[in-house]
């Protein structure tokens, strides 16, 4: 009889920490405010890596400078937020920090990418070569500033975003040769 139940036991208790674990995940995935920021110079998905979308996130009020280790984030959810630089988490309300285990390291709060399925993915590609559309990727934040890209979605441009596309550039600047 005991030899039953040990038999019982060993099957259930993986499949339980496995169920237990899914759970813990599932509720940590969960937690957090949903930002929405813009994305510009996407690229469609990789066949090599997978359907992934992969993208400079357009933070609005960044400037230039090193690589942000940290951003506050300031306005109100899901934004679009405007940015500052933070030396640690504690300083912002809203704090965004780069994943140094990711593919990105240091570079994560300026490049990332979003797996979608494969008929998403085409979908995706259509919308990112639409000149007319601006990318825009929901982000999970949590309060320790870490973040995970949810979903992307386009929106058409503002009138002002298309003059800034047609505005051609300015002339060369003249040089004439000192006699």
């Amino acid at each position: 009889m005991m030899g039953r139940s040990l038999q019982i036991a060993v099957v259930l208790l993986p499949a339980l920490g496995l169920a237990g674990l899914w759970a813990m995940s599932e509720h940590y995935s969960r937690q957090g405010v949903d930002w929405e920021v813009e994305v510009q110079g996407y690229d469609p998905r990789d066949l090599l890596r997978g359907h992934y979308v992969e993208y400079s996130y357009d933070w609005a009020g960044l400037e230039d400078g090193p690589t942000p280790e940290i951003l506050c984030l300031e306005g109100d959810p899901p934004g679009p937020p405007i940015v500052s630089r933070a030396d640690q988490v504690e300083q912002c309300e809203n704090p965004i920090r780069a994943n140094l285990n990711s593919v990105y390291g240091s570079e994560s709060l300026m490049r990332g990418r979003l797996y979608v399925g494969q008929e998403r993915a085409l979908e995706i590609e259509e919308l990112m070569f639409d000149r007319e559309q601006r990318g825009i990727i929901r982000l999970r934040v949590r309060e320790d500033g870490s973040f995970n890209p949810i979903d992307v979605r386009f929106r058409p441009l503002t009138e002002s975003e298309r003059e800034a596309i047609e505005e051609p550039p300015p002339p060369p600047i003249a040089i004439e040769p000192v006699p």
